[in-house]
């Protein structure tokens, strides 16, 4: 009885762990730039006539510009 208490806390403190960790990667992800809306042009990408393909190009960049911006200043930018 006492080893099937002490399985079941062992077990219930692992999933806790779990649970929390993939908790705070989830925040981060969202916290720092998910990356949704270049999947979602990369995604379209073959439905766009060549004006628009510049276009979505043009911001893909910005973001990628302003992402190694935030990595070598190792600080995160608030949008505004």
């Amino acid at each position: 009885m006492e080893n099937e208490t002490l399985s079941l806390i062992v077990l219930a403190i692992g999933l806790l762990i779990e649970i929390i960790v993939f908790i705070r990667i989830a925040i981060r992800v969202r916290k720092y730039g998910g990356s949704l809306t270049t999947t979602m042009f990369a995604a379209t990408y073959e439905f766009l006539n060549k004006d628009k393909r510049e276009a979505v190009e043009e911001i893909v960049e910005m973001k990628a510009n302003k992402k190694m911006e935030e990595i070598l200043s190792d600080k995160p930018k608030e949008d505004k």
